[in-house]
């Protein structure tokens, strides 16, 4: 058997059944199967194709690289990738920490929750499937985990005062439309699911179906996410009033500037009386190879779920391991 004809059979052996024809892998490696010479191995041929990639990146935008990245990283299905930033803020200092929580729900244990605490993020998303629907649409499923540990508290045994679980999933579209001057580079439409995973009165949760937009101009990105909750009975519903506090869209931003990035988030209820929402503004810079440094601010609702309808100014500083993009 020649050299070519093995490389099919393994290419139709080991790829995925779900792959798409336009991955970037699978084209360049289609294109060369028909040029190469019969004494390239398999590895120099993915090398080929690897640094040919990686030429061509250079001339893309972060989101751009970023979606590269992944489609390739999505020739091994379930290959974990992170979703949103992981990070640790080892000294975040809140202003208000909320006490009426546990106050209700133990009213005879004083919860001395102080300022000083830690704050860190996990996220990780999966490739499920490709091209799913007349040949678009990217299945995706993550899991987000940000908990705040009341690491200096020894009083109390240095207890997590809140851990938020979200679990989505979602279909990605890849789109080119222009929207008042900026690109809209993909389309994102899915589930999630957030709750803290307690019980009783300290229980929080909530439902949403989403469309998110990407867009892109220059060296700003923003994501606008509009939102839907879905209703629940009254008699199983944690927190009836969070759409209050936390609106029914999130707008995030990001600027790239060189090795720094620079992030906003807002979020509003758009009511003229009794108007609430949140911004957080954060700034990631280089340390040492893949280590970040990450200043994060966050002023108003919905920082954790427990305290969502608690306003919260908030500052900390710490390590990030990987951006938004």
């Amino acid at each position: 058997m020649t050299m070519k004809k093995l490389l099919t059979v393994l290419t139709l052996f080991c790829t995925p059944l779900f792959a798409a024809e336009d991955n970037p892998m699978t084209t360049c490696l289609s294109n060369l199967l028909n040029t190469a010479e019969n004494t390239m191995t398999v590895g120099e041929l993915k090398q080929q194709c690897q640094d040919t990639m990686a030429s061509e990146e250079e001339h893309f935008s972060a989101l751009k690289r970023r979606q590269l990245q992944e489609k390739t990283a999505s020739w091994n299905a379930f290959s974990l990738l992170p979703h949103k930033p992981n990070y640790i803020i080892a000294s975040y200092n809140t202003s208000d920490p909320s006490t009426t929580p546990f106050e209700a729900a133990y009213p005879d244990v004083n919860p001395d929750l102080q300022h000083l605490e830690t704050k860190f993020q996990i996220s990780m998303k999966l490739p499920i499937a490709r091209n799913l629907i007349f040949g678009q649409g990217d299945l995706y499923a993550a899991y987000t985990n940000r908990s705040f540990w009341q690491q200096f508290n020894k009083t109390h045994s240095s207890p997590f005062r809140d851990t938020n679980h979200e679990a989505e999933t979602w279909l990605s579209f890849d789109t080119d439309y222009t929207i008042l001057g900026f690109r809209n580079s993909a389309i994102l439409t899915g589930f999630t699911h957030q709750s803290n995973g307690q019980s009783g009165l300290l229980s929080r949760s909530w439902n949403r179906l989403y469309t998110d937009f990407i867009l892109e101009k220059g060296d700003i990105y923003l994501s606008f996410k509009p939102w839907y909750r879905i209703p629940e009975s009254e008699s199983q519903d944690d927190n009836h009033d969070i759409d209050d506090f936390l609106g029914h869209f999130e707008l995030r931003g990001v600027y790239k500037k060189q090795q720094h990035s620079f992030s906003l988030l807002f979020r509003n209820n758009l009511k003229t009386s009794s108007n609430k929402g949140a911004i957080e503004l954060g700034w990631s810079f280089p340390i040492h190879n893949n280590v970040r440094g990450y200043v994060q601010w966050f002023n108003g609702y919905g920082e954790s779920l427990l305290d969502y309808n608690n306003h919260t100014n908030s500052l900390g500083f710490g390590i990030q391991l990987n951006d938004w993009l």
